[in-house]
């Protein structure tokens, strides 16, 4: 699979046909989890693939703004809760995502409103939560729409739009220097073709209500990515979210280059932030 490719084809995709995800293809997802990248590997971990005749249970307990999508199945990923096991999840859902868009499926992560009900409502006993839920299939022919971009509730873009556009930042909006708000200037730092791929495929990485609410300081010799606070994105979301820029910028990265992209979970010193910011993770250039 080239990542860079499937990262930039991927699109979050809310109508679904009634055509059938097969049975191959659900072994072959199986099979990836078990092969999936993992940002913290001693962090046990389970997958489910529920039909869309269950969708009846997701409802009330799982959704995005209240949504299930009524999805031909969906992916639920359990994790034991340990410190980054939420980034970790996000990694690992993300890999499962560009896998699935690699398939030709369609998809669409989910909000996990109520973790206890969920797993009641599923018969899943208290050993793991369920950290991730994605709806996918196969998409409906996207039509020309309208689509809000929400910076804020009182900050609302109308979107006139052909097929798929999702609001994104600019590398340069994306990408700081060594201090918070200076903009790297990414021809003067020298960055290779391999990074500057990288950084692409992070800035396409999915967020809830394509927030966005991260960035990344290139830094003595490390990219650190910075999570930010965002009044519409809860914990939960935001930490998987950067569990998704890890893994697009990683997989990417490592396509280019002879040697693994190894992320450590945890903040730094030494930087100066914003009191609503905070270093989630680090990786070596």
């Amino acid at each position: 699979m080239d990542y860079r490719k499937a990262a930039e084809a991927r699109k979050s995709i809310r109508e679904f046909t009634d055509k059938p995800v097969s049975g191959e293809l659900k072994a072959a997802l199986t099979k990836c989890f078990a092969e999936c990248r993992r940002l913290v590997p001693d962090i046990s971990t389970d997958m489910i693939i529920l039909d869309g005749s269950e969708c009846a249970q997701l409802q009330g307990n799982a959704g995005y703004e209240g949504l299930t999508f009524e999805a031909p199945a969906y992916l639920l990923l359990l994790s034991e809760v340990k410190p980054g096991y939420l980034e970790n999840a996000g990694y690992m859902n993300e890999d499962m995502i560009l896998h699935m868009t690699d398939m030709g499926l369609d998809s669409c992560w989910l909000t996990v409103d109520d973790d206890p009900a969920l797993r009641a409502a599923l018969k899943i006993g208290d050993g793991k939560k369920v950290a991730a839920v994605t709806a996918f299939g196969y998409g409906k022919k996207e039509r020309s729409l309208t689509r809000l971009h929400i910076r804020s509730i009182s900050d609302v873009d109308v979107i006139t739009r052909e097929g798929h556009l999702a609001p994104k930042i600019s590398l340069a909006q994306m990408v700081y220097g060594d201090v918070w708000g200076k903009e790297a200037d990414l021809d003067e730092m020298y960055i290779d073709d391999g990074l500057r791929e990288a950084l692409y495929a992070a800035s396409y990485a999915p967020t809830f209500l394509n927030r966005q609410s991260f960035r990344l300081l290139l830094a003595d010799g490390k990219a650190i990515l910075v999570k930010m606070m965002d009044s519409m994105t809860g914990e939960l979301d935001a930490r998987l979210n950067c569990g998704a820029v890890m893994l697009n910028f990683a997989a990417v990265l490592d396509e280019r280059r002879p040697f693994p992209t190894e992320w450590a979970i945890g903040s730094l010193n030494g930087y100066e932030l914003p009191a609503d910011c905070e270093i989630v993770g680090y990786c070596s250039l």
